[in-house]
């Protein structure tokens, strides 16, 4: 039941939610052409009722004969080729009038009941099938994306995955949700109910059908007329609104030169200049006459018309059943085709984007090959980039011909004005993006050469939330680690800073935390991050600083990171604090995808000034 344009080679099943909503809007297709005529044949059913009533009550001494034949000839009420006999029922046999046009109007009021039912039921199912098939989309894009990191790195992705997230999924997700409320129910709505009409009456449904395409038309010539209208209207309102403000400005010195009777006259003239844009912006009117209304009640008026003269002809046999049938008929086709009309609207503007996400997740990536060099267990001589360039997820360059060099036992910050730089230059040395050009060495040994997992097992990632995961603060700290009954925890929450904080807890390391934590601060949850580097003895630490703090609590902090540091462990740090920066051995600076410079806080203030300038928009007024 998906729509056409859907990408076979996606990836993405059907979910059944989608045949329940298709099978669900046959029944809905079909039954409300089934009502109408119920109703039809119950307001016939009515008025002959009505009619046999007014005759009982006129005197029969002359009429007997003519009555008689009246009856006869109306035994039968018809609408179009639809025959029902007044005086029995299929299923009950003979049924007086009067007991058969209260069964049809209670059939009736029962078959809305279920039909409100099921379209109720069909919306739900129709949601329920749009939000699988994004969950689809989301599982899909999330699986990729990580395939993808080792090659093209994680800020490479970032704006062409929030481009997905903000703006491709829900235009994809809207358009779907309109699908299947529109397929199949409306387009076969629409094919029964002309039908219908047009065997009521073929030629009045014919001229029905021109006029809604002439209504279609007219508002489409109207549509692309006020685009291009109110597009010039605003500009010539801006304008407008522009020298209105020149010159109330500029009029009280404008009189010590001229009359002061011309400048409000020209104030006047652009006065009614702002209004007339304005009124042609707001009303978004450019003909300045409602056509589509106007056409509208005209062509609804003839074809009424013609509907009414047909049904005083008695040749046409159209009873009033038959009228109300085929004007309903008529307004529910043309309310399908308006939804039809909405719907491919939507899907062309959701195409573009799904050929977006089906193009990125046809990008196959590269698996690393394995190789027979490994790191040792501790880094020696540390990290090297070597004119490194990397490339973005849309083909552009994040970095451009990078060096820098990280030593074991070494602190290194690094900045930038856009953050997506550092972020990309750290997440590079946690194995996560290979250059296009220059050599990313660990002790000499080039990153192609070494496999993902390898360079993994060497770093450790901490953030400001830890990260955390459901459990036990001693189930965080052994995070993907095997547990050492003779590691004393006590010494290494003390190492990292945090102990006091951890026992103090009522359950003490085994306080169970989730991974959305409220109880504890951001310096807590970051300093327990760096407690598990201690655990794990990586050769990389990369840290992303939480945002400032108390004095206090950051310099806990620092120390935390220094006491890793001073374990031969390279670390990077994203900083968010002054007092981290004072402390590193060094800052690398970046802007425009270059390493601007490089040095300690101090030299970089005396000689740097994007350095100086980054720290007064971060630190200002205690840079030093």
């Amino acid at each position: 039941m998906f729509p056409n344009f859907w990408p076979s080679a996606s990836g993405i099943k059907t979910p059944g939610s989608a045949w329940i909503a298709g099978f669900l809007a046959v029944i809905l297709a079909l039954l409300l052409p089934s009502l109408l005529l119920l109703a039809g044949f119950a307001i016939d059913l009515m008025t002959w009722e009505h009619q046999r009533v007014e005759q009982a009550s006129i005197s029969q001494t002359t009429a007997d004969l003519s009555t008689d034949l009246s009856e006869s000839a109306s035994q039968y009420a018809s609408i179009g080729p639809f025959r029902w006999k007044l005086s029995s029922t299929p299923i009950f046999g003979s049924v007086s009038p009067e007991h058969l046009a209260l069964g049809a109007i209670v059939l009736l009021g029962a078959g809305l009941v279920i039909l409100s039912i099921l379209q109720w039921l069909h919306r739900r199912v129709g949601v329920h099938a749009t939000l699988d098939t994004e969950q689809q989309l989301h599982q899909r894009l999330f699986h990729h994306s990580g395939a993808l990191a080792i090659e093209r790195g994680l800020s490479a992705q970032a704006d062409l995955l929030r481009s997905f997230h903000e703006h491709a999924i829900p235009t994809v997700r809207s358009a779907l949700v309109q699908w299947l409320q529109t397929y199949p129910k409306h387009f076969l709505q629409l094919v029964l109910l002309v039908a219908l009409a047009a065997l009521i009456h073929p030629w009045l449904t014919l001229a029905a059908m021109l006029a809604a395409w002439i209504v279609r038309n007219i508002h489409r010539w109207q549509q692309i007329g006020q685009t291009k209208e109110r597009w010039i209207e605003q500009q010539r309102w801006g304008s407008a609104n522009d020298q209105l403000s020149r010159i109330s400005q500029t009029a009280p010195l404008m009189a010590t030169i001229h009359d002061s009777h011309e400048t409000l006259e020209n104030y006047r003239s652009n006065l009614e200049a702002y209004r007339g844009a304005g009124n042609a912006v707001l009303c978004n009117d450019k003909a300045r006459l409602p056509l589509v209304p106007l056409s509208l009640a005209a062509l609804g008026t003839g074809l009424m018309l013609l509907l009414a003269l047909g049904m005083l002809d008695p040749r046409k046999h159209l009873s009033l059943g038959a009228g109300f049938v085929w004007t309903a008929s008529i307004c529910a086709a043309i309310y399908s085709g308006y939804r039809i009309a909405n719907t491919s609207r939507a899907v062309a503007k959701a195409i573009p984007r799904l050929d977006e996400i089906h193009q990125y997740l046809t990008i196959e990536s590269k698996s690393s090959q394995a190789s027979s060099k490994s790191l040792s267990k501790k880094l020696a001589q540390g990290v090297t980039v070597e004119h490194v360039t990397l490339q973005s997820g849309s083909n552009q360059k994040l970095l451009d011909d990078v060096s820098a060099a990280f030593k074991p036992g070494q602190l290194t910050a690094i900045v930038s004005p856009d953050p997506f730089l550092a972020k990309a230059l750290v997440e590079m040395v946690l194995g996560f993006g290979q250059p296009v050009s220059g050599r990313l060495m660990f002790d000499g040994l080039d990153s192609k050469d070494l496999s993902s997992e390898s360079i993994r097992e060497h770093s450790l990632w901490v953030a400001p939330s830890g990260p955390l995961v459901s459990g036990t603060i001693e189930d965080n700290l052994w995070l993907g680690l095997q547990r050492d009954a003779t590691v004393d925890l006590r010494e290494i929450t003390q190492l990292a800073r945090v102990g006091e904080a951890v026992f103090e807890l009522p359950d003490g390391l085994q306080t169970f935390v989730s991974s959305n934590e409220q109880r504890l601060s951001p310096d807590l949850m970051f300093r327990l991050g760096i407690a598990r580097a201690f655990l794990k003895k990586p050769s990389i630490l990369v840290a992303e600083e939480p945002a400032s703090s108390q004095p206090g609590i950051e310099a806990e902090t620092t120390r935390a990171l220094l006491e890793a540091r001073n374990h031969s462990c390279i670390v990077l740090v994203l900083p968010t604090r002054l007092s981290t920066l004072r402390a590193a051995d060094q800052v690398v600076v970046l802007h425009n995808r270059k390493v601007a410079d490089f040095g300690t806080h101090n030299e970089l203030l005396e000689r740097s000034e994007l350095y100086r300038h980054w720290n007064y928009m971060h630190f200002a007024p205690a840079i030093r």
